[in-house]
């Protein structure tokens, strides 16, 4: 188990940030309409993918940035937000899906 996840994460590291990001809208508006499928399992799962992308490279340039300059400068690494990370665009709030447990038959 553990040498498939890390070969995934060694894949998933390959990707570039900015194209996974374009990908975003696609799998967020699947996501947000449930449907009892491998499809929507796999949006989901995309998703999640894609923000550990984010996450990772948003920490990586929060430590990196920690090297230059003295720490007493460095305000602690934020999530990044989820969205296309096209600039000239308005920024929006973030959504949260929620997840419920299914309700006994």
């Amino acid at each position: 188990m553990e040498k498939v996840l890390i070969k995934l994460a060694d894949q998933l590291a390959a990707f570039d940030e900015a194209s996974l990001t374009a990908l975003w809208d696609k799998y967020e508006s699947m996501a947000a309409e449930f449907q009892p499928t491998k499809k929507w399992e796999q949006a989901v799962m995309i998703l999640g993918l894609i923000q550990v992308v984010r996450w990772k490279n948003h920490l990586f340039n929060h430590h990196w940035a920690a090297q230059q300059k003295p720490k007493k400068d460095l305000d602690p690494p934020a999530l990044p937000l989820p969205g296309s990370g096209q600039k000239g665009r308005e920024s929006k709030p973030a959504k949260v899906l929620p997840f419920r447990a299914l309700k006994d038959e």
